[in-house]
Order: structure tokens, then C-alpha cells, then sequence
């Protein structure tokens, strides 16, 4: 399936590398994104992780607006709100308006596994990650939720090397992952295991993540749940 708005701007991998061990209090981390089409700002995205013993909340915030001679030609809003107890989604409620097209994600766990009752509305694999990215652990599963519709994906990755990118004051080095299937586009981790933005195409211009700030780290709450 090829990429479009829905899929690809979500937004959001490998093992992490810390061992399990016992949260004893609760602990959140923030990571804020510039997104860019082309050589052109059109945005952010903030993700927050709060972990507490077992548990994760994970929620995330799009704000993009594309402007053509000053003028908004397009938007594009997304909030979601996803729970994990000890690595497996308990729940994820997203809402989406894709210039004024509204769609919405809602899964949860039954006693018979996860059950998307959202825009897209069917069962969904028990083990599922979602298209928030944020733990490297997500890069071992073959199915990913999308936040926006609750549509599960079936994804293929593979490592593709190193690459220099921008980091939050200046260039990293950053193990790439290619993201094949139904939501094809390129992942970035550093040596730390923490996630540090995306590309894809975008109706044939190239759209990136850059982070620019980060509170506490994102891959260390993983290993303490699973």
C-alpha cells in the first residue's frame, strides 16, 4: 500500500538494550519534532511517555499546516492516547482531522484479545505495536496499529545502514531502519536506543522528522514493562 496522509504522518525498531527491571516511581519523557516537506517547516510533533511499574501512557500531538503564498492550503491535527501494560497495548484512542475529514482510532483489550471499534473496526493481533515509534521493541512486531483509523498494518523491517541526521544541536549517527508493507518509510535510532524521527515520501517530496528537544529518554521506560 502506498503511504498517504493518513498513514505516513504519524506520527512516532530493535531490541532496547537496558535489561528489565522494576519502575519504582513514575517517570515521563518528551520528545518534540519539527516536521518538514521539502525544505519547508510545516509543523511539530510532541510525544510523552509516562511510565509507572508496569505501565506506559504514551500520548501524542500533530499540528501541521501547509501554506502556499502565505495562504493555508492544507491542515492536519492528531491527538492520541495509547496504554501498555507490560508490553502489550491495553488501549489507544486517536482523532484525526485530516483537513476537516475526521477519522478516529479505538482499540481495546477484551478477554478474546485487541478489538478496533474505531473508523477501521475489526479484530487486531494481541502483540501489535502501534505507529507512535517510540521504543525500538516495535521494530519486532509484524503488525503495527494505526493511530489514526485503528487499522492494523502489516510491516516488514529491515536495517539499512548508518546516516548522519539532524539532531537536537547538530548531526548524530543513527542506525536506519526500512519499514516495508503497508506503511513504508525510514526509522532513526541513536546509539542510546532512542527514537530520533522518520522520512517517507509525501506525494513525491521528501517529509522528515527532526527532533529538537528531548526530556528524560524514551528507551528506557520499554525494558521495565516487557
Amino acid at each position: 500500500m502506498r503511504p498517504n496522509r493518513r498513514t505516513v504522518l504519524l506520527g512516532g525498531a530493535a531490541l532496547a538494550l537496558a535489561s528489565p527491571s522494576t519502575l519504582r516511581a513514575a517517570e515521563t519523557a518528551e520528545r518534540r519534532f519539527l516536521v518538514f516537506r521539502g525544505g519547508s517547516d510545516i509543523g511539530g510533533q510532541t510525544t510523552r511517555v509516562r511510565g509507572s511499574g508496569d505501565r506506559a501512557e504514551v500520548e501524542v500531538e500533530v499540528d501541521l499546516a501547509v501554506k502556499i503564498l502565505g495562504i493555508t492550503a492544507y491542515r492536519y491535527k492528531l491527538r492520541s492516547r495509547e496504554t501498555w501494560e507490560k508490553g502489550l497495548l491495553m488501549s489507544l484512542e486517536g482523532e484525526t482531522d485530516d483537513d476537516g475529514e475526521v477519522s478516529v482510532a479505538k482499540v481495546r483489550r477484551t478477554s478474546e484479545g485487541l478489538v478496533s471499534e474505531g473508523t477501521w473496526e475489526g479484530p487486531v493481533p494481541s502483540d501489535a505495536a502501534t505507529t507512535t515509534y517510540w521504543t525500538q521493541a516495535f521494530l519486532e512486531r509484524p503488525v503495527w496499529i494505526s493511530t489514526q483509523t485503528g487499522k492494523p498494518l502489516d510491516v516488514s523491517v529491515s536495517r539499512d545502514g548508518e546516516e548522519r541526521i539532524e539532531g537536537f544541536s547538530g548531526e548524530v549517527l543513527c542506525q536506519r531502519w526500512r519499514v516495508s508493507g503497508d506503511l513504508p518509510l525510514t526509522l532513526y535510532y541513536d546509539d542510546r536506543g532512542e527514537w530520533m524521527g522518520n522520512a517517507f515520501d509525501a506525494s513525491g517530496e521528501r517529509a522528515r522528522f527532526q527532533p529538537t528537544a528531548e526530556t528524560g529518554r524514551l528507551a528506557p521506560l520499554w525494558p521495565r514493562l516487557a
